[in-house]
């Protein structure tokens, strides 16, 4: 279940910095008022699902121009795959680390 919090928490402060409002969980998911230019959501709509879905995801990485890079012999693999364990596959840790560099870019843009 921590996990499933997590990914909650970390989708919606992703939202928030993006712009959205009157956040609340409804049954795993999140729904909200988008950002404004949102006006055919009725001021209610889904939140993307930026930890599970690649769908979601992996717009993030042209809209904050990030780079997955792959491993290579200087990287701290020890570290990696300390990091690495608490997902369920490389898709999953990949996804996360979008959503963790866009948080990033926008808490630094504040």
């Amino acid at each position: 279940m921590q996990n499933q919090e997590n990914k909650i928490a970390a989708n919606k402060r992703l939202a928030e910095l993006l712009g959205w409002t009157s956040l609340i969980e409804v049954g795993g998911a999140l729904v909200g008022t988008p950002p404004a230019g949102a006006a055919e959501s009725r001021g209610q709509a889904l939140v993307p699902d930026w930890l599970g879905d690649w769908t979601a995801s992996a717009p993030l990485l042209v809209q904050f121009e990030l780079r997955l890079m792959p491993m290579s012999a200087g990287v701290d693999a020890a570290g990696f795959l300390e990091w690495y364990r608490f997902y369920p596959d490389k898709d999953a840790a990949a996804r996360a680390a979008i959503v963790k560099a866009a948080t990033h870019r926008l808490e630094k843009a504040r």
